[in-house]
C-alpha cells in the first residue's frame, strides 16, 4: 500500500511564494540603492581627487621649475621640491606614484629627482644639511640611507632606480619644517 500524501493548501503555497518574491524584490532595491550610493560616493572621491591631483603647472616664481610631476604632495613637501629644484638645476622630479612595499610617495611626504652623480652629491648633501629647516625625515642615495646621523649602505634591490643610482629620494616628515631658506 503506497503512503498517504499529504495535500497542501495552494493559498498557503502561494501566499509563501508571494513573501519570497517580495523579500527578494527588497533586498534587490536595497542592492541597487547600496551600489547607487558607493557610485556616487566614488564619484565625489574622484572630483576630490581630480581636484587634488590635477596636474599643475605650477612653476617657481625664482626659476620657473615644473612641478607636474610631484602630484598630491604635502604643500611643505612641494615647497620643499621647488626649492631645491631651482638650486639644483630644475631635474625632473616624482612625487606621489604608486610602490610597492613601504614607502612614503603614496602618502604625499616623498619625492625623487633625477640627476647626475655630481649634482645628486649635492643635492643630497644639501638636504641633509638643511633637515629641520626643510623637514626631512632621510635621503636615499646610491644604495645608501641618511636619517641625519651618517650614511648606512643599503641591500641590492636589483637594478639602478631600485638601488637609488640614479635619483636622490628625500621623505619628509609628517610636518612642515621650520620653513627657514637652506643654506646650500
Amino acid at each position: 500500500m503506497a503512503p498517504e500524501r499529504e495535500l497542501v493548501d495552494a493559498a498557503d503555497l502561494v501566499k509563501a511564494v508571494q513573501l519570497a518574491e517580495e523579500q527578494i524584490a527588497a533586498a534587490e532595491a536595497e542592492r541597487r540603492e547600496a551600489e547607487r550610493r558607493r557610485a556616487a560616493e566614488l564619484a565625489a572621491a574622484a572630483e576630490e581627487r581630480a581636484d587634488v591631483e590635477a596636474p599643475e603647472e605650477e612653476l617657481d616664481a625664482g626659476c620657473g621649475a615644473s612641478t607636474s610631476g610631484l602630484g598630491a604632495v604635502k604643500p611643505w613637501v612641494r615647497d620643499a621640491a621647488e626649492t631645491l629644484s631651482c638650486r639644483f638645476g630644475e631635474p625632473t622630479i616624482f612625487g606621489v606614484a604608486g610602490r610597492g612595499g613601504p614607502s612614503d610617495h603614496p602618502a604625499g611626504l616623498a619625492v625623487d629627482f633625477m640627476l647626475d652623480r655630481a649634482t645628486g652629491d649635492d643635492l643630497a648633501a644639501c638636504a641633509l644639511g638643511n633637515m629641520e629647516a626643510l623637514g626631512v625625515k632621510y635621503v636615499i642615495w646610491r644604495q645608501r640611507i641618511n636619517t641625519g646621523g651618517g650614511w648606512e649602505a643599503m641591500e641590492d634591490r636589483g637594478g639602478v632606480t631600485a638601488n637609488h643610482m640614479d635619483h636622490v629620494h628625500i621623505s619628509f616628515e609628517g610636518q612642515a619644517g621650520s620653513g627657514a631658506a637652506p643654506t646650500c
